[in-house]
């Protein structure tokens, strides 16, 4: 899940806990090193529970926990240097963002650490506002200094339990970047508690899915990505396929505000400029990509032979529309047209269509330097 060479942090071995009328587990589950894991699912299913049971704010009835080969299950919570952040940022009002930032280390350590929290406070982005008070500060801003208060304790683990739900759409975007860019800088694991889809494509190594207080399936985020729907859970298949498809590949070119990555053996170009050899995830919406039988001419930048594996209805199938399933490479891709347009283009299952896009099409949603 986080790569076969890296080391096991967090292992849940069996773990059950029983609430009238409804019991989690038995969960088995491991987070490798430097791994992050979002844990999707309808609500009520149990995903804060299991975040309570790592942190220790409740006790499993059976089963292990096992944190860097240590067994925490009984443990309390204060010995067990794991980080959590809530919904809402819990800050002091009567201190500076510095006080609030520096409150769970001892005044020795504030000095050893003068140099990791400068760092911190840069790559969180609010180095700025490390003098100001909290009264008047944004949503966003108290979410940055309530994670920066976290990771500046250097926990084993990360627990997040949908910290950015009550925050607008742009101030999630550019937190859903700078989380994951700081929790890798950092190398510090995390299990990231959410059911937004964005959150799943910006934030996740991998990703497990929770229905019924069980883990439906566990597996790495492009992984999940390359399965046919067939493969997929209803609910799994409505969120990671719900309205778009996700695709990344390394920076091989940016000039003129046109940047080119490389996925598989193409080259797809989209709009931007973006540092050479970093990772770029992009969302590409069924209804932008264009098939043709033929290889044509058009304003598309990226025309991309893909074959045909598989034809699907959708949820506006009673509307004319269907899905078809693409293989490039390694990467799944759904084009959504008329089911008239087919039939007008003669594509059947097993064909080797054209798949055409423009430049606009893809939306950058992940970086990684």
């Amino acid at each position: 899940m986080g790569g076969p060479d890296l080391p096991v942090v967090l292992e849940l071995v069996n773990i059950t806990k029983k609430f009238p009328g409804f019991t989690i587990g038995p969960l088995n589950l491991k987070i490798a090193d430097d791994n992050i894991l979002v844990m999707i699912g309808p609500t009520g299913n149990g995903k804060t529970t299991i975040l309570n049971l790592i942190a220790g704010l409740i006790k499993p009835d059976s089963g292990c926990i096992v944190l860097d080969g240590i067994d925490i299950t009984h443990q309390p919570v204060e010995s067990r240097n794991i980080g959590y952040s809530f919904q809402k940022p819990n800050l002091f009002p009567y201190l500076n963002v510095y006080q609030n930032i520096t409150f769970g280390l001892k005044k020795k350590d504030k000095k050893n650490k003068d140099y990791q929290i400068k760092n911190l406070v840069e790559n969180m982005g609010i180095s700025h506002l490390i003098n100001r008070r909290i009264q008047g500060l944004s949503g966003g801003e108290m979410q940055k200094i309530s994670l920066a208060r976290t990771l500046i304790v250097e926990p084993k683990i990360m627990l997040m339990d949908e910290p950015l739900s009550n925050l607008d759409d742009p101030t999630k975007r550019n937190l859903r970047v700078e989380i994951r860019n700081v929790l890798k800088k950092q190398k510090i694991p995390c299990v990231y508690v959410t059911h937004f889809e964005d959150d799943v494509y910006a934030l996740a190594d991998s990703v497990a899915i929770l229905r019924n207080g069980r883990i439906e399936i566990t597996d790495g985020l492009r992984s999940l990505l390359s399965y046919s729907n067939n493969n997929l859970s209803p609910f799994l298949s409505e969120i990671l396929h719900g309205g778009y498809n996700y695709i990344e590949g390394n920076v091989v070119g940016s000039k003129n505000g046109i940047t080119t990555i490389r996925i598989g053996s193409y080259g797809i170009e989209l709009l931007g400029n973006h540092s050479i050899g970093s990772n770029i995830g992009v969302l590409i919406r069924p209804e932008d990509v264009i098939l043709s039988m033929e290889m044509v001419k058009t304003s598309a930048r990226n025309i991309i032979k893909a074959k045909v594996v598989n034809i699907t209805s959708n949820s506006d199938t009673a509307l004319g529309v269907i899905d078809i399933h693409l293989r490039i490479d390694y990467i799944h891709l759904v084009s959504k047209i008329t089911n008239e347009s087919r039939i007008h283009l003669g594509i059947k299952k097993g064909d080797y269509v054209y798949a055409m896009f423009k430049a606009t099409s893809p939306q950058v949603i992940r970086e990684a330097k």
